[in-house]
C-alpha cells in the first residue's frame, strides 16, 4: 500500500508573495486522474490530509504520527506539500523507523541558510542536519546558494551534486556513479523533491524559479535508479505553486513524478 499525506501548508515561506504551495496537493491529486497509471494504482493508494495547519509544532507532530503509522504497516509514505518545511516531521518519523539511513534532497537551493524556528523553506535542511536524523545526506540539483550554506554543508560532510553536473552526457554518467555509491552506504533512503530542482522551462509553477535546472527526463531516469535500488522507503514532493503555473504543467509533472515512482 501507498499512503499519500496531503499537506496544504505554506506558512513557512518567509516571502508572502511567493506563497501558494498550500493549494498544490488538491490540484496534483486532480492531475492524477488524467494518467492511465492511476486507474491501476488507486486501489493501492490511501489518501489522507493533515488537519492541523496553523500551529507548526502541532502540524509536524501530526505528520510524524501519520508517517509512523504508515511505516509501521510497511506502507510507502509519500508527503505531498506544501512548502519544504513540511519535510521536517516526515523526516523525523523516517529516522525513528529507519535509523542510520540516507537522505537525498533534490533542490535548486541548499536550504541551510539560518537557524529559524520553526524551520522555514530556506533552512529546513539545516534543521534536519542539526537534529542528526540521517547518517548520510546528498543534495542534487543545487545552483543558487550562499557562502554560509557552502561552509555549513562542508563542515557537516553533506555530499553535493550541483545542477551543472547534468549539463553533458559524460557528466551525467558521473552523477549516476555518485548516486550508486551513495545508495550502497545506507540500508534505507528518504527522498525529498523540491520541484524547483527541475528547470523552470518545464516546471514554472514554483515560488522561487532558478534557471539552468535538471531536465525532467534525466530527473525521472535518476528516480528510476533510486526505485530500482529498493531502498527508498519514504519520499515527499513540495513547493509546487499553482498560481504561478502555466497550463498546470508543473502540477501535471509533479503527478507524473509520483506515479512513475509508485507504479
Amino acid at each position: 500500500m501507498i499512503k499519500i499525506v496531503k499537506i496544504p501548508f505554506d506558512k513557512c515561506i518567509v516571502e508572502r508573495k511567493r506563497r501558494g504551495a498550500a493549494k498544490a496537493p488538491d490540484i496534483i491529486e486532480q492531475e492524477f486522474q488524467d494518467f492511465f497509471e492511476f486507474e491501476l494504482l488507486k486501489d493501492k493508494i490511501e489518501l489522507t490530509e493533515a488537519k492541523e495547519l496553523d500551529d507548526f509544532e502541532k502540524m509536524q507532530a501530526e505528520l510524524e504520527e501519520k508517517a509512523l503509522q504508515g511505516h509501521s504497516k510497511g506502507e510507502l509514505v509519500v508527503g505531498l506539500g506544501g512548502d519544504h518545511s513540511v519535510s521536517y516531521g516526515l523526516c523525523r518519523a523516517f529516522a525513528k523507523k529507519f535509523p542510520n539511513s540516507g537522505l537525498i534532497w533534490f533542490d535548486a537551493h541548499l536550504d541551510c541558510q539560518d537557524d529559524f524556528f520553526p524551520p522555514t523553506h530556506e533552512d529546513v535542511l539545516r534543521a534536519i542536519v542539526n537534529a542528526k536524523l540521517f547518517k548520510e545526506i546528498l543534495v542534487i540539483g543545487a545552483r543558487n546558494y550562499t557562502q554560509k550554506e557552502i561552509q555549513f554543508i562542508e563542515k557537516n560532510k553533506i555530499a553535493l551534486i550541483p545542477a551543472s553536473q547534468f549539463y553533458t552526457s559524460e557528466l551525467f554518467k558521473n552523477t549516476l556513479g555518485q548516486l550508486e555509491d551513495f545508495t550502497s552506504k545506507v540500508p534505507s533512503i528518504y527522498v525529498s523533491i523540491d520541484i524547483d530542482a527541475i528547470d523552470p522551462a518545464f516546471a514554472p509553477g514554483t515560488g522561487w524559479q532558478e534557471p539552468a535546472g535538471l531536465l525532467p527526463q534525466r530527473f525521472l531516469y535518476l528516480l528510476g535508479h533510486l526505485k530500482a535500488s529498493k531502498k527508498v522507503k519514504g519520499l515527499d514532493l513540495v513547493e509546487v505553486c499553482p498560481q504561478k503555473d502555466i497550463s498546470n504543467m508543473t502540477s501535471r509533472l509533479a503527478a507524473k513524478i509520483l506515479l512513475d515512482f509508485i507504479k
